[in-house]
């Protein structure tokens, strides 16, 4: 029998409230944990910190305080419940509202959360069959020359610099001969290097045609679809952005400051202004989500470590379970993606 009612509202804006009542009974089994929580906190003049007697941490503490950190405990242990009994589909972190806290009595709470929103995914595959190919563009002599150009600043200054500028630098470039050549690895002369750099462009080239045609049928898909995006999400992909921007930035020798600065901005109306390219890019994950769940599209086990590996020697000190998280959600979505390029109807 359960020991605590609830009552389900779904609202138009993708989030769920769920209005709660969890028995007395129920609610003061959490007492001894929460005394012990609080103990282990609490210092007292005569007290091994973590060994003070219950009564004496009663009345030190009151009653106001055991109660909520009681509840902290008790909604803590009961959220996973609810979301499986009642067939929720949650996203990030719910709010909490409490109604009704007291000693013998029921505990009465509110938790709001945003959803997974629902809708009808169209026929994904004869929309991705009305996306053509895409052409790479062609490699041309200035595309290798540019290159060129770039690796001389590099021989020359160890970092490449943009098109006239030379931020100080007096050395001289080096010569495009055979010599320099061989400095980049296992070439014999200039034209091996040069082929070598046309080989590299025309394959980035391709690439980029097949990322282009990929977001062409993704974009399809989303557009025959409606629903609210949670603001959760459609935020997170605004930190996403902002970070990414910081990274930027810091990698053009600016620190953010500056660049705000400069730019006569500030990190709230930057982040307003990601707010369109974040709602686009939360609706497409969430599609792409949806059809990974229809066709049983997951990453293997295997793949999330070898990336996640590799994603933790790029940036060390990244936390782990978050690194496989976002390594788990980069394969699958590069998964569903093959699917529609090559599943077409």
């Amino acid at each position: 029998m359960k020991n605590y009612t609830v009552k389900v509202i779904k609202h138009d804006d993708a989030t769920v409230e769920m209005d709660c009542v969890l028995s007395w009974e129920a609610f003061a089994a959490f007492e001894k944990r929460a005394l012990a929580r609080l103990g282990e906190h609490l210092e007292l003049h005569g007290f091994r910190k973590g060994h003070i007697p219950e009564e004496v941490m009663r009345k030190q503490l009151g009653d106001e305080l055991i109660l909520s950190d009681m509840a902290e405990l008790a909604i803590q242990e009961l959220y996973p419940t609810l979301l499986e009994e009642e067939k929720i589909d949650a996203i990030g972190r719910p709010s909490l509202s409490i109604a009704k806290i007291a000693r013998g009595n029921e505990l009465a709470f509110t938790l709001r959360t945003a959803v997974v929103p629902a809708f009808t995914l169209p026929d994904y595959k004869s929309l991705a069959a009305t996306v053509a190919p895409i052409a790479p563009a062609e490699t041309t002599n200035a595309d290798v020359e540019k290159v060129i150009e770039n690796l001389r600043h590099l021989r020359a200054y160890g970092h490449v610099h943009e098109e006239g500028h030379t931020h100080g630098h007096t050395e001289p470039l080096p010569e495009i001969d055979d010599a320099f050549a061989k400095s980049f690895g296992e070439f014999t002369s200039v034209e091996e290097l040069k082929t070598k750099v046309r080989e590299n462009i025309s394959k980035e080239k391709e690439v980029e045609a097949r990322s282009a045609r990929r977001a062409a049928i993704l974009e399809a898909v989303v557009e025959h679809i409606l629903f609210v995006v949670p603001s959760v999400i459609v935020e997170s992909e605004q930190d996403k952005l902002y970070a990414q921007l910081e990274a930027d930035i810091a990698h053009s020798g600016l620190s953010m400051e500056e660049y705000l600065k400069q730019t006569n901005k500030t990190k709230e109306q930057i982040m307003e202004e990601y707010r369109p390219e974040a709602e686009k890019r939360a609706r497409m994950q969430l599609v792409i989500n949806a059809i990974a769940r229809k066709e049983n599209i997951a990453a293997k086990d295997e793949e999330v470590r070898e990336r996640s590996q590799t994603l933790m020697t790029l940036y060390p000190g990244a936390d782990k379970a978050r690194t496989e998280a976002y390594a788990d959600m980069v394969i699958t979505n590069e998964k569903v993606l093959d699917f529609l390029e090559n599943n077409v109807s």
